[in-house]
């Protein structure tokens, strides 16, 4: 606990009247003003001491050293650096040159009679001028500063610094790339500071820190004393049904000490956080057992030390985490470091991963991209414009590090643009600015990428496991994952809030997905991942209690990535006492896997023209499949099928977007069924739903439209029965 703090300051306006106000002249007063406000410099307590110089100053307004202290501490406060510039600027306007017989090295900043202020103010003005995008002034100070003081100064380095960064920005702003960037709105960021956000791979759930006051006001009174706020807590928000993101929710492990987030698992089950630990800072990891997340515990081998460690990112196969530290035998102050997943699950010794991605400055907060090879990161090192600069490097196939690139204006500027993270697509990029506007100190942005940023060689299974109305989704759910070359068997659990699930498959190889209750089998089939370059996904959605085909909600008119229609919230199943896995579950997870038959009666496929989906009653491969439809009702009294449909990445004007396509695909293939069965005699209710797929794929599109055989085969439409 720091002597000089909030705490303090709040004692000491309860004992003075509130009309109180120190005279110029009453030296008395003003010198115990001076002496607070010079320990809460000491002490790093900067927005404090900013409240007493300001009020000094207002009764000395030609006063160089206290127009300097105000300015030096807006500069350094947690959330006022924007103004420190007018003081700056009067320091530096009235500060004494030709001395005479006055000594500046004797500049005594504890003296409550000094008038003048230090060489520095220069430095600190050009900062100021650089944060506010005036360059060439902020040129000029950096320069009389550096030509100024001694070489050995401590500051002259960053007067150096901030002369190539300013250089930098000209540059980047000259050359603005097609980003649009946008406040992602008052839900998610309030007037406190909310930072480091961290999205999941479906892109449905953002964890995220804050120092707003909570819900339940437990925070109100506790309070940072070097920030004077509440301390950091996680929040996490969901999207619903439209994509939008609904009311934040704090995080059960929160405690009242400094909480963030830092990384979320791809499958979502694991949860990095940034724990203060007095100061020594730490990365943690909770698991999501059942709806609620664990007890944070610290993350293994030497990743953590005595050091300050400050963010990590996992690799979506979990086997690999980039991690931050400032230990010693660094490049500079933070690096980054990684380690690997050992075969006994534990995780290796920590490896700097040296240049060219970090540099003698600052390097912090690490994302690894699904695709396992894109990092993008935060750095005042490279050609930053100024504070910490967002940039990306690329994995090699020899194991080494592209040269970093600074992604760009306008989404880096001159102050700190931190925590950077894209969705799987890698369309869309969130991170957090303190960029002017906002609604707090720090708020959360969300930037459009262009299409040619997209990601590459990633493939994403992503949807819903869906329970009957009014019941919710069993603990005992799980999906089997099978490599039908290796055999090798990935088990993911969904969400239970949900029954959201995301899998990251490898190109070019098929797999069994297996989806179970209390180790039973209720869906199952093959899929075969396509050898293509460009991102794609896979939706679908499985039903626990097959879904009519008549129900228009089993379909229609979903938004991309939204839950299935009539879905009633039913209370949550609670949890066997030891975890969130039922006996029939660590069961099935503890012993061989045996991959169910993944077969089907009836099958039909469909390759449609570009912006085409209809499907005729009269073609003989769907007379074939219907009869095998009815067959299926004949024999057990009922059918359930399975629908995929696919558009390709060649842009659609008539339907908006390829993901619409794709559903109207999937929406006119259930209206064809219906008309089929219903013409045969039979009741279409007698035919359930059992799983949906929807699906955009295929290579990147190069404008090339007329090349039916490159993007042919991803427009379809397949069902299947049995």
């Amino acid at each position: 606990m720091m002597k000089y703090g909030y705490a303090s300051l709040l004692a000491l306006s309860l004992l003075l009247p509130s009309a109180t106000i120190v005279a110029q002249g009453d030296n008395t007063s003003f010198n115990w003003k001076f002496e607070e406000g010079t320990k809460l410099m000491e002490e790093k307590f900067f927005n404090q001491a900013a409240d007493i110089w300001k009020e000094l100053v207002a009764q000395n307004p030609d006063n160089a050293n206290l127009n300097w202290k105000l300015g030096y501490s807006y500069s350094n406060s947690y959330n006022q650096k924007d103004k420190a510039l007018p003081y700056l600027e009067k320091a530096a306007e009235l500060r004494k040159t030709d001395y005479g017989s006055f000594n500046i090295a004797g500049y005594d900043a504890f003296d409550p009679k000094e008038t003048n202020c230090p060489p520095e103010v220069d430095y600190w003005l050009g900062r100021a001028y650089h944060l506010d995008g005036k360059f060439d002034k902020a040129d000029a100070q950096y320069t009389k500063f550096r030509d100024s003081v001694d070489p050995k100064h401590e500051l002259r380095p960053s007067a150096v610094r901030g002369l190539e960064q300013t250089a930098s920005a000209r540059l980047l702003m000259k050359d603005p790339k097609p980003y649009t960037v946008s406040n992602i709105g008052a839900v998610i960021n309030n007037d406190h500071p909310d930072f480091s956000p961290v999205v999941s791979v479906d892109g449905n759930a953002m964890f995220y820190t804050s120092r707003r006051i909570r819900p339940d006001r437990s925070n109100l009174d506790i309070i940072d004393e070097v920030a004077g706020l509440p301390y950091e807590a996680i929040f996490v928000s969901y999207k619903d049904r439209a994509g939008t993101w609904q009311t934040p929710e704090l995080l059960n492990i929160n405690t009242l000490g400094h909480l963030a987030t830092i990384n979320v698992s791809a499958d979502g089950q694991t949860l990095l956080v940034y724990r203060d630990d007095g100061g020594d800072g730490n990365i943690y990891e909770s698991k999501l057992v059942g709806e609620l997340w664990s007890d944070p515990v610290l993350v293994g081998s030497d990743v953590n030390t005595k050091a300050w460690e400050t963010h990590a990112a996992l690799t979506a196969d979990g086997n690999t985490m980039y991690f931050v530290s400032d230990r010693k035998g660094g490049s500079g102050g933070r690096d980054i470091y990684r380690v690997t997943r050992l075969p006994n699950g534990e995780w290796s010794k920590a490896q700097n991963i040296g240049g060219p991605v970090n540099t003698i400055y600052d390097d912090d907060a690490p994302f690894i991209h699904p695709n396992g090879r894109d990092l993008y990161f935060a750095s005042k090192g490279h050609n930053s414009m100024g504070g910490f600069d967002i940039f990306k490097a690329e994995l090699k196939d020899d194991g080494t590090w592209s040269a970093p690139e600074n992604i760009g204006y306008p989404l880096n500027t001159v102050d700190d643009d931190v925590f950077f993270v894209t969705t799987a697509d890698g369309r869309r990029g969130y991170f957090s600015s303190d960029k002017m506007g906002g609604y707090g100190e720090k708020d959360i942005y969300f930037v459009d990428l262009p299409a040619e940023m997209e990601s590459e060689g990633l493939t994403v299974l992503k949807g819903f496991i869906v329970p009957p109305p009014g019941q919710s989704l069993p603990p005992s759910t799980v999906l089997y994952v099978t490599d039908k070359a290796t055999g090798e068997v990935k088990t993911y659990k969904p969400r239970l809030r949900d029954g959201v699930y995301v899998v990251i498959l490898p190109p070019c190889k098929e797999y069994n997905l297996d989806y179970r209750v209390d180790d039973k089998t209720i869906h199952t089939e093959d899929v075969f991942v396509e050898c293509e370059s460009a991102y794609q996904e896979i939706n679908k959605e499985i039903y626990l209690s097959p879904v009519s085909l008549t129900d228009p909600a089993s379909v229609v008119d979903l938004p991309p990535g939204a839950p299935p229609g009539k879905r009633e919230k039913g209370e949550v199943v609670p949890l066997p006492p030891g975890g969130d896995k039922t006996d029939a579950t660590k069961q099935a997870e503890g012993k061989q896997h045996v991959t169910p038959d993944a077969s089907y009666a009836g099958e039909f496929v469909k390759y449609y023209a570009y912006n085409i989906k209809d499907i005729e009653q009269s073609e003989a491969d769907w007379v074939k499949y219907i009869d095998a439809v009815i067959a299926a009702i004949d024999k057990t009294g009922k059918a359930s099928v399975v629908i995929e449909a696919s558009a390709s990445k060649v842009p659609t004007k008539t339907f908006g977007t390829n993901e619409n396509l794709s559903r109207q695909r999937m929406e006119d293939a259930r209206k064809r069924l219906i008309e089929a069965i219903t013409a045969k005699g039979k009741n279409p209710d007698m035919v359930f739903i059992e799983a949906i797929n929807n699906k955009v794929q295929g290579p990147k599109y190069l404008g090339d439209y007329q090349n039916t055989e490159k993007y042919g085969k991803f427009q379809y439409v397949k069902l299947k029965v049995r």
